[in-house]
């Protein structure tokens, strides 16, 4: 019985000093959201389809906010586009511009909901496209219209699942 005692707090004893001995696991590297789209200076008219992408190395659900710089270098948030949107380390959804003013300095926000882990897009406008490019959502094609029932549709289209010249992303 003695013996058996002895063993135990030896064990035990072992244990401990191993313990304080192991070398400490190092803390991951912090979590980060980076925006990959929209594009640099890109424009996009109200009611057309806006491509957010992301990459999400938090693990968490992330809400996508249409965000616009404040004037004192910061933003303000204006529309929430996503809400509980995937946690996935690679993600994309697709969305219509809100009702915004037309200006240069929008930007996408995307925020962990649990960290408030962060990551913006690069600046982009809100507003008309240039008369030398394409409206998103709409249909480039000029010729007689006979049958085609898009002749003469002009301006942006609410379709979630059209994109420039009338093709669905998939």
């Amino acid at each position: 019985m003695l013996r058996n005692r002895f063993l135990s707090v030896t064990a035990t004893s072992l244990l401990v000093s191993l313990g304080a001995a192991a070398p400490a696991v190092s803390e991951p590297p912090a979590a980060t959201i980076t925006v990959t789209s929209p594009a640099a200076d890109s424009v996009h008219p109200v009611n057309s389809s806006l491509f957010v992408g992301w990459r999400n190395d938090t693990g968490q659900e992330v809400d996508v906010w249409l965000a616009q710089d404040d004037g004192s270098g910061g933003t303000r948030r204006l529309f929430r586009l996503a809400s509980k949107a995937s946690s996935k380390p690679t993600s994309e959804l697709v969305t219509a511009v809100p009702p915004a003013p037309d200006g240069t300095d929008y930007t996408v926000e995307v925020t962990a909901r649990d960290t408030g882990v962060r990551g913006y897009s690069a600046p982009f406008e809100v507003g008309p496209v240039p008369a030398a490019g394409p409206v998103v959502g709409t249909s480039t094609d000029s010729g007689s219209g006979a049958g085609s029932g898009a002749a003469g549709a002009q301006g942006p289209s609410p379709s979630w699942f059209q994109t420039q010249d009338g093709h669905s992303p998939r």
